[in-house]
């Protein structure tokens, strides 16, 4: 069969080939043309037909052995019936007590406590010689500590004899600032007369001190070329007399030694000036003038300085003198703040109450500990901490810290019992009067509960712990289901639904409002009735 669908799709693709070009031709197209390819068309489907004839026998053939074997399988599996499906886990509604209920670790702690600390303003040194036992009962007024004074007492002399050398210098400051009020004045005075002088020094060897030098050391050359040449016409003209009178060659020779002579110191005289002008003019003159301009700048800089540090010392000694008064006060303050330390130092019972060690925080005095060797005989107390705590007798009220994801079940007014860690057996009723607005360590709250013991417990005393359950919400007949039969719609978490099951045990999703919830149950406020069935599970999906 499937031979013989081949072959047919075959010819119909031949057929379709030979007549398409003849669809496309012109109408002008010549009749035998399409006849001689419609003959050839029919001859090419003979030929097909005849082919499919001769294999349909043998597809026919193998079709049947392969139809044999599967028949064959499938008989005995017919005589075999299906097993039933299994009914689905299911869970039957029902009405029961239904309660929400907060555990929390309490302290006992007592609303009047008086913190005892050392708050010293300039002391430093708390050296313990005695001290109250941790747990010990005192009166108003009685001694908790005795600090050694021994340390404080030596400063506060030196502090006293401080203040008098304090006194001595204040005098001093004043004395020398009342003599710097009258003396700058006149310095200033001075200091402007002395540049003044330097300006007047610099202005007259400008214009008439270094003219004249220069006009000086041109006279000078000019009087040494002229002596020279008085010397040498002196010496021709002597030349000349002793060649024309009768003198004696001896006193000729004499005479013109003598001129020669002097026209020779003449010639030494005009070189040596020569010298001594040309050094004048390339180097003494210009460092005179670089003296005198230097000099000039060294005195202007002075005048400009001592202008700005005459008013400057005065003001300085001013200064001073304010900063010794300063000082002197502050050493008196600080006197008044010694003696006021050392007072505090002895260390009495404000109230009456019993002695904790440390300071009470969320109702634990963990630091007792420590302390207790703080407070040991040449024992150390740092200033500023609370080292003592006495707790003043009365009723008692429960601290407890609630964790954040318990916070929307812990609210004022909500019930519960406080049993003390001491002794379970007792039971006190407890009720929350107040949760922090604002954490008091990451992810916990404080809150404070109020006990009301049937009878006063003399073993439970500050500091001791207790079990706390809190009932914020209660229910005696509620419907409820476990939590996994109630499923949330992917697309809204707020709706929730059940798969209910009908009387022919078929599972349909089913809407319904859901209330409180815990870890077990789930509170059903609509939507279910008591005994309704629903699975516990999601149906798979066929």
């Amino acid at each position: 069969m499937t031979s013989f669908l081949r072959v047919l799709r075959a010819c119909a693709i031949s057929f379709l080939l030979v007549n398409a070009p003849a669809f496309a031709e012109s109408k002008a197209e010549k009749k035998p043309a399409r006849e001689a390819k419609e003959k050839k068309a029919a001859q090419e489907v003979e030929k097909a037909s005849k082919a499919a004839k001769e294999e349909k026998p043998e597809a026919a053939k193998a079709s049947a052995e392969k139809k044999e074997p599967k028949a064959a399988a499938e008989k005995p599996e017919a005589k075999e019936a299906k097993p039933a499906p299994p009914a689905p886990p299911s869970h039957t509604v029902k009405r029961e007590p239904f309660k929400i209920q907060v555990d929390l670790d309490g302290v006992f702690e007592a609303p009047a406590m008086a913190e005892i600390v050392l708050r010293p303003k300039e002391w430093q040194g708390l050296t313990v010689l005695e001290s109250a036992a941790h747990g010990a009962k005192v009166k108003k007024g009685d001694v908790l500590v005795k600090l050694d004074m021994e340390k404080i007492d030596r400063a506060l002399d030196d502090l006293r004899a401080e203040l008098k050398l304090g006194e001595i210098a204040l005098k001093q400051a004043q004395e020398q600032f009342a003599l710097l009020e009258k003396t700058t004045p006149l310095d200033l005075e001075a200091v402007e007369r002395a540049q003044r002088i330097a300006e007047e020094d610099r202005k007259y060897y400008k214009e008439v001190g270094r003219p004249l030098s220069l006009k000086s050391q041109e006279m000078h050359m000019k009087f040494a070329r002229l002596s020279l040449e008085y010397e040498k016409e002196e010496l021709a003209q002597l030349e000349k007399m002793y060649k024309a009178d009768d003198l004696t060659e001896e006193t000729e020779t004499l005479v013109l030694k003598r001129q020669r002579d002097a026209v020779e110191r003449g010639e030494w005289s005009l070189k040596n000036m020569e010298i001594q002008n040309e050094k004048f003019l390339k180097t003494e003159l210009p460092r005179q003038d670089q003296q005198m301009d230097e000099n000039h700048h060294r005195r202007t800089l002075q005048w400009n300085k001592e202008r700005v540090e005459l008013p400057r010392n005065l003001n300085k000694a001013r200064l001073e003198l304010e900063k010794a008064k300063i000082q002197a006060a502050r050493a008196e303050e600080k006197l008044h703040k010694m003696l006021a330390d050392r007072e505090a130092m002895v260390v009495k019972a404000p109230a009456d109450g019993t002695v904790y060690y440390g300071r009470c925080k969320s109702g634990k005095f963990g630091e007792a500990p420590v302390f207790a060797e703080s407070l040991r005989r040449h024992g150390n107390l740092q200033p500023n901490q609370v080292f003592m705590t006495v707790v003043e007798a009365g009723p008692l009220f429960v601290r407890a810290s609630v964790a954040e994801e318990q916070l929307h079940k812990v609210s004022n007014g909500v019930e519960g019992t406080a049993a003390p860690t001491a002794n379970p057996d007792l039971k006190w009723d407890a009720e929350v009067e107040e949760v922090s607005a604002v954490p008091t360590s990451p992810g916990s709250f404080d809150a404070r509960l109020s006990v009301s013991p049937d009878k006063p417990a003399k073993q439970v005393v500050a500091g001791m712990t207790c079990k706390i359950k809190l009932t914020p919400y209660e229910k005696s007949d509620a419907v409820v289901v476990p939590p996994k039969t109630v499923f949330s719609d992917p697309l809204d978490e707020e709706e929730k639904f059940v798969y209910l099951l009908d009387k022919n045990n078929k599972a349909e999703k089913h809407p319904v409002k859901i209330g409180k919830q815990t870890d077990k149950q789930v509170e059903i406020r609509k939507g279910l009735k008591e005994g309704d069935k629903i699975l516990l599970e999601a149906p798979k999906e066929e």
